[in-house]
């Protein structure tokens, strides 16, 4: 428990300056733990690094990041082709890798890189996008209080009142009263936040909040998919006590991906 605490001090201190500072620093601090996060499923699968695809694919997760850091930097980056482009070429070079290796590099390994690198890249590039916008910080950290109070409210009233199991199969812990406790904390708190610190409104914070807490715990759902099926139990260990670079972020990557899909900012 000490070690738990420790790290979650620091690391939690080093990541809300990140998160205060934003522009570049908060970039580049997201474009590490991609490929940390990218690392880590790449150890489950048991690929290896020496791989030419792994390698390709690792520098894919990067590609949504192109355009964000012009933004942030106001510079543009001459690539040749675009991040797309580049994108379909890596796919293509995994594809005729599987020849070359004579499928010790199979179409499934393939299919696994390609899914890792959106996982990743895709939801760790939307995080900044949203940080990056003229009101993101306030944006970001409305949405992290909802992800935190919906893994609170979900874990202390499934704790006490929880019987009936939400998902056995994959989280023999996890409980639908849980699960809707933690709905209706993160509803409460953003109406809390609106009154504090007026947003994007009453109507549309409850909806936030709705669609956050249902992603955000589908989104732990997912990595506890993952992880039962290539057997470990934490994402990765650099991270003392907690885990994984994925362990913390699992639930933010995917309810900031599903936030830019939804287009809930603009």
């Amino acid at each position: 428990m000490k070690t738990r605490i420790i790290t979650g001090l620091w690391a939690g201190a080093i990541f809300l300056v990140l998160l205060y500072l934003g522009g570049l620093p908060f970039l580049a601090f997201m474009a590490i733990l991609t490929i940390i996060g990218y690392t880590e499923l790449i150890k489950m699968r048991q690929l290896s690094f020496k791989s030419l695809p792994v390698l390709l694919f690792g520098a894919g997760t990067l590609l949504p990041f192109i355009g964000l850091y012009e933004q942030a930097s106001e510079q543009s980056l001459s690539l040749g082709l675009s991040p797309i482009a580049w994108g379909m070429l890596i796919v293509l070079i995994g594809l005729f890798w599987t020849v070359f290796s004579k499928n010790v590099f199979t179409f499934d390994d393939v299919a696994f890189l390609l899914l890792t690198a959106v996982y990743v890249g895709v939801g760790f590039a939307s995080f900044t996008y949203i940080r990056l916008l003229e009101n993101g910080l306030t944006f970001s950290l409305l949405i992290i209080l909802l992800i935190w109070f919906t893994d609170s409210g979900a874990y202390f009233v499934g704790k006490s009142f929880g019987k009936t199991k939400l998902w056995p199969a994959i989280s023999p812990n996890k409980t639908v009263e849980g699960a809707l406790g933690g709905v209706v904390l993160a509803i409460v708190l953003g109406v809390v936040f609106e009154l504090i610190h007026p947003t994007v409104g009453f109507g549309t914070v409850i909806l936030l909040a709705l669609i956050i807490a249902v992603v955000g715990q589908l989104g732990d759902l997912v990595q506890s998919a993952y992880k039962r099926h290539y057997g470990v139990k934490d994402s990765g260990a650099l991270l003392p006590g907690h885990g994984g670079i994925l362990d913390r972020f699992d639930s933010m990557i995917i309810v900031f991906t599903v936030l830019i899909v939804l287009d809930i900012f603009g």
